[in-house]
């Protein structure tokens, strides 16, 4: 596998960072986790949204899935693509994206995407992908995501607070692409929400993976103190996700 970071900021962009998305590539298959901010702009550096045999997002929140609505009328002009690209995700996103075009457009959201709900324990498979889901612990449903291929696994947190479920479905994964979104003390801020570097990190220690990279961390948040506080937890190799940034599965 081969996962490119396209947007790694949390909750907003950040200078030369946009919000959550990441191409993931097994043989010639091609599937985007998540769409926020700026995100397929980065995409379209290297790779045609035509080309995409599937979307997974793992939430509602804009910050996952407004490129979305940028990708549908790309598609949707672009007189080269045919059918529709299969769009698996947690409850309540695709009638977010497809409300966004109800009240202005002839066009439907169901033009360009089709509408496939995942929940926990559900299993899908995208050419030599399998993905599995997890239920995540987040205001609105949200599920986490792995993704295994040629025996490898990469497993995606999206916006969470932790909890069992994360943990066994990031039991022994190759890459933990795990959200922290703050540093400190976790009692600073929302319960139920977000990780902080250190809560990431013992995810990360608990499940046993091999390699942790940290993503969806705020503008705001000293990144320097988020890789200090996590490598005081995580005694694995760790790095912060950065836009452009390619890691490779082998």
């Amino acid at each position: 596998m081969r996962i490119t970071v396209l947007g790694s900021a949390g909750s907003h962009p950040a200078a030369g960072r946009m919000c959550s998305g990441y191409l993931v590539e097994a043989g010639d298959t091609a599937l985007l986790l998540d769409a926020g901010n700026g995100s397929t702009a980065n995409l379209q550096r290297t790779f045609a949204l035509r080309d995409l045999d599937a979307v997974v997002v793992s939430h509602r929140h804009l910050d996952h899935c407004i490129d979305l609505v940028g990708a549908f009328y790309a598609l949707h002009f672009d007189p080269t693509f045919r059918g529709r690209i299969p769009l698996y995700a947690a409850d309540e996103v695709y009638a977010t994206l497809a409300a966004l075009l109800a009240e202005d457009s002839p066009m439907t959201f169901g033009d360009v995407f089709t509408d496939h709900v995942v929940g926990h324990g559900d299993r899908r498979e995208i050419g030599p992908m399998v993905l599995s889901f997890a239920r995540s612990v987040h205001p609105p449903p949200t599920v986490s995501t792995c993704v295994e291929a040629d025996g490898r696994r990469l497993v995606y947190s999206g916006d969470t607070a932790g909890g069992e479920d994360l943990i066994t479905i990031a039991r022994g994964a190759d890459l933990f692409l795990c959200e922290a979104t703050w540093a400190g003390d976790p009692t600073d801020y929302p319960p139920g929400v977000h990780l902080t570097a250190g809560q990431a990190a013992e995810v990360a220690r608990k499940a046993e993976v091999d390699r942790l990279v940290l993503t969806h961390i705020a503008g705001g948040t000293d990144r320097d103190r988020v890789l200090s506080e996590a490598s005081a937890v995580f005694d694995g190799p760790i790095a912060l996700a950065e836009d452009g940034d390619v890691y490779h599965l082998p």
